[in-house]
């Protein structure tokens, strides 16, 4: 048994495993966001989207892509971005419900 698996069980809440369709799914939204706002600058930020295995990875990444958005864009159109990557992960991951990007 993982230490992941224990941790959560331990806590009484449910785990963070989605489909593998989900999964990619949501990592190709991500990384339409991250060359639709940022082109080709961000290469480092595309490379760690495609090596996250799974859904807590990518839940993980969205405050990067959101520092990096706003950055470049600007903090508005980054908050929007977020949102709707947030979006995604309703029903996938336990903390999107509550994500106060999930309610604005």
């Amino acid at each position: 048994m993982r230490l992941r698996h224990s941790f959560w069980a331990l806590l009484g809440q449910q785990e963070t495993e989605a489909p593998s369709a989900v999964v990619e799914r949501v990592r190709l939204a991500m990384r339409c966001a991250v060359q639709e706002h940022l082109g080709e600058d961000a290469g480092a930020l595309q490379r760690q989207l495609e090596c996250t295995q799974d859904i807590e990875g990518l839940w993980y990444l969205r405050p990067e892509i959101m520092n990096a958005i706003a950055a470049q864009c600007g903090e508005a159109q980054a908050r929007n971005c977020l949102m709707g990557l947030t979006a995604l992960f309703r029903d996938h991951h336990p903390v999107a419900a509550s994500s106060r990007f999930g309610r604005l």
